[in-house]
This record gives structure tokens, C-alpha cells and sequence, in this order.
């Protein structure tokens, strides 16, 4: 097996379920401040994951398949810099060219920004104005549209997010309880250990 390992340090931006061969992993993309990007597997979802946060990230290459991909063997979330939050906008055209442009309202002032990001841009091919939801980010070149989803697709992935939650905090909750059930019988069988 040929790996090598690395860290990322970025915005995670996108969430996605991935199912192959009955296992879930999670899809996610990651984008650093210097507006590098990476597509990232991982296989359990960290506390305080959202979307929006900074995170570093420790990946492998892996090339067990015949395509290469990103896994992550550790996630964790940094308080710093502080997470920014999907906003509701209407974009209303976006221009091509050398550099595409999109322009738009959110938070009720108009915005001009270059998008660079391929995923981002596929999904600016509907009809203007588009209303979306919209996750911008401060990068060493400015305000940059790092995320866009159609508000049905945010309330599906937030919900998505809380329920994982909620099952992993059920989870432990178990755990706690079946270790001092364990720790319980162990003491009466033996109650000198």
C-alpha cells in the first residue's frame, strides 16, 4: 500500500454522505484561507462539526483504488478563527469570462465577487436571480463565495448533522451506562475488585 500523510488547516465547506460497500463515509470539502482546496473522506463525524468551522485535518493519500483520495485519520475542530455561518442571498447574474463574476444581495448590500471554485460555479447555471444559500469566507485575496446550496439542500444537510449528533451523543450515553451496569455486576460477582 503506497500512503503518505499530511495536515490541512481550512474552512470545511461542503458535507456529503458517501455510501460504498454498505460502510458510510462523509465526503467533505475543505478550503484553507489561501483559497486551496481539497476534497476529504472521513469516516466519523468529530464534535462540533459543522459547517463553517476551521479544522485541521491529518489525511492519508490513499491509492487502494484505482483513483486516488484524501482520508482523514484525524479531525479536529480549532475555535480559532471563528466559524462563519451559511447566509441566505439572491444572486442575480453571473458573468463569464477569463474570471467569472457573480453578483447578488445578501444581508440586504449588494456583492461582486470572482469565483474561481469549479463546484461552486456548476452550480450558478439555473435561472437568475437564484435565491440559495451561501457560505462566504475571508481569504488572503478577500471575500470569497466558498459554498452554495439551495435552501431545501441546507435544511437537509443541517438536519443531517443534528440527527449524527444526537446518535452520537445516544451512543455514549449507552456506553456510560453499560460501563457502570458492567462495573456494577463485576463488583457484586467480586466485591473486592
Amino acid at each position: 500500500m503506497d500512503e503518505e500523510s499530511f495536515e490541512v488547516y481550512g474552512y470545511i465547506v461542503s458535507f456529503e454522505p458517501v455510501l460504498k460497500k454498505n460502510i458510510i463515509n462523509y465526503r467533505v470539502k475543505v478550503i484553507s484561507p489561501g483559497v486551496r482546496s481539497w476534497i476529504i473522506y472521513i469516516r466519523e463525524v468529530p464534535r462540533k462539526f459543522k459547517l463553517g468551522v476551521f479544522a485541521r485535518i491529518k489525511v492519508v493519500v490513499s491509492r487502494q483504488t484505482r483513483e486516488e483520495k484524501l482520508v482523514a485519520e484525524e479531525v479536529e475542530i480549532l475555535e480559532n478563527p471563528k466559524p462563519y455561518e451559511f447566509v441566505e442571498v439572491i444572486i442575480e447574474e453571473m458573468s463569464r469570462g477569463v474570471v467569472n463574476v457573480v453578483s447578488g444581495w445578501r444581508m440586504d448590500r449588494y456583492f461582486s465577487l470572482p469565483v474561481t471554485d469549479e463546484e461552486v460555479v456548476s452550480k450558478l447555471t439555473g435561472g437568475f436571480p437564484l435565491k440559495a444559500m451561501c457560505l462566504f469566507i475571508e481569504t488572503g485575496r478577500g471575500i470569497s463565495l466558498a459554498s452554495i446550496m439551495s435552501s431545501k439542500e441546507y435544511r437537509v444537510v443541517s438536519r443531517m448533522l443534528e440527527l449524527i449528533k444526537m446518535i452520537e451523543e445516544y451512543e455514549e450515553e449507552i456506553d456510560g451506562t453499560s460501563r457502570e451496569e458492567l462495573s456494577n455486576i463485576i463488583h457484586s460477582i467480586n466485591p473486592k475488585s
